[in-house]
């Protein structure tokens, strides 16, 4: 019975003690937090009393550092209103503070909105068509004059800084409308821009290999698209410089693959003026010869055109003595095939055949054709000098010939 006893008021383990010893201490802390945390409460509250009591007993609107008043102002009421509802805090003298300023306050946040609107519009307002900023800088900008706008919208008009207010949101939104339509403006000059290195770029992988005549008739259609796309780009914008200086390009690329397209149809024309020349004789009829030279006349000419530049060509040159050749010998017999030219009768020759004869002083552009064609001359009875027809003609036609062949090196 003593031994048992003895068990029952024995000393607690160490244990337990330790455990009493840190519950003992957390009570300590937690009242000695609780008490530093309401006297910094209770500062708060009682600088945020002096300042409105300072700042709200004068119309600080009306003072030049209004925007520091506002500002305190403000900030005294959130310190108010974020001391919490608990016991030694006095919350509802605070409620009755607060709505005893109400009117000082709401004044306060308008005051600020007012300044904070005109600090958000200096961007705007210092900006013009002319200026030349990146897209973003303008969307930035735009950003924030609506924000500008919106905080003056919410400025309600029983406060004294209403009709200055709705005079800067007038200003302001005519600016916005103007900065709306710059962003649109950069928008358009940008994606076109984008749009004409895109074909550029199809037009690079165009010329890569060596394209056929379809392909370069593709690669020069992308290339005028991308020049007029360019030539949309409106000055003022930040790719305007750039664009200037890309259209040069472009022009350049677009006249040597126009000067490619002509090669390639010269050598085709060339291969045409041969067959040409091949077939004609003097059992043609006149107008067979005629509209198949106007056919090879209206060819070359298309080709020059395409590319001015292939004027320079050594077949193109050659190619042209030869047509003008033609073009003599088409100007000769239309001649005689109005009845101008004389028969061998009328002429005075002593043949049973028809043979047609011009005077021997026949000349075009005030060249004879004896000394441009070396066409042999005849005499008649009368020993007047004629030169026959189909020995114009041949001789001509010889001459055209050779300079055929010439293009035909030269291509």
């Amino acid at each position: 019975m003593a031994i048992a006893e003895s068990r029952k008021t024995k000393t607690p383990d160490k244990k337990h003690l330790l455990i009493v010893f840190i519950s003992a201490l957390l009570v300590a802390s937690g009242f000695i937090g609780w008490i530093k945390f309401k006297q910094e409460q209770d500062k708060k509250i009682q600088q945020a009393q002096m300042f409105l009591t300072q700042l709200c007993q004068t119309s600080f609107a009306a003072d030049t550092n209004v925007l520091d008043s506002s500002q305190k102002v403000n900030q005294a009421a959130k310190l108010l209103q974020s001391i919490p509802n608990l016991p030694g805090f006095a919350y509802q003298q605070i409620q009755s503070e607060l709505t005893n300023f109400s009117s000082c306050i709401k004044t306060a946040q308008v005051t600020e909105n007012f300044f904070t609107a005109k600090k958000l519009s200096e961007k705007a307002l210092g900006v013009d068509e002319n200026t030349i900023i990146s897209l973003q800088s303008w969307q930035a900008i735009y950003s924030d004059l609506a924000k500008a706008i919106a905080s003056l919208k919410n400025i309600p008009p029983d406060v004294n800084i209403y009709a200055k207010a709705q005079q800067e949101l007038k200003q302001y939104q005519i600016k916005l409308g103007g900065l709306n339509q710059r962003i649109e403006k950069e928008q358009i000059a940008i994606t076109a821009f984008n749009s004409s290195e895109a074909l550029n770029r199809e037009v690079d992988k165009i010329n890569q290999n060596q394209p056929d005549l379809d392909s370069l008739g593709e690669a020069e259609s992308k290339i005028k698209n991308a020049i007029q796309v360019l030539e949309t780009i409106p000055p003022g914008t930040t790719v305007s410089e750039r664009s200037k200086n890309l259209l040069s390009t472009y022009q350049q690329k677009l006249a040597d693959i126009k000067y490619k397209i002509a090669n390639l149809k010269l050598e085709s024309f060339v291969n045409n003026s041969y067959n040409f020349a091949t077939a004609v004789d003097t059992k043609m009829e006149y107008q067979e010869y005629s509209a198949q030279l106007n056919k090879l006349k209206s060819k070359f000419n298309e080709i020059i055109q395409q590319s001015p530049a292939i004027k320079n060509h050594d077949s193109v040159k050659a190619l042209s003595k030869a047509l003008n050749c033609y073009n003599d010998a088409q100007i000769i017999w239309r001649y005689c095939h109005e009845g101008n030219c004389s028969t061998s009768i009328s002429a005075g020759f002593l043949e049973l055949r028809r043979v047609l004869w011009l005077p021997s002083s026949f000349a075009i552009k005030g060249v004879p054709l004896t000394q441009k064609y070396q066409v042999p001359v005849n005499s008649n009875i009368f020993r007047k000098k004629y030169i026959r027809l189909n020995d114009t003609l041949i001789n001509i036609w010889k001459q055209a010939e050779k300079h055929i062949k010439e293009a035909q090196v030269q291509i």
